[in-house]
């Protein structure tokens, strides 16, 4: 991951589903990873399948 002085920190809502299944996947690893770990390689995933246009639902909502 990116050292902290290179990120940039922003703030996302979630609905509540989404935001109890990322805490179990967090919460689900020996030892427990930080919720904010689970979300930065979300979205790390997210803007690698972008990059390789493996993306197969619109982004525009």
């Amino acid at each position: 991951m990116a050292k902290a002085k290179q990120q940039k920190r922003f703030t996302v809502s979630l609905d509540n589903d989404d935001y109890n299944t990322l805490r179990a996947i967090a919460e689900s690893h020996r030892p427990a990873l930080k919720l904010q770990y689970v979300v930065n390689v979300a979205v790390k995933n997210l803007l690698e399948r972008h990059a390789a246009r493996q993306l197969t639902f619109p982004l525009d909502d």
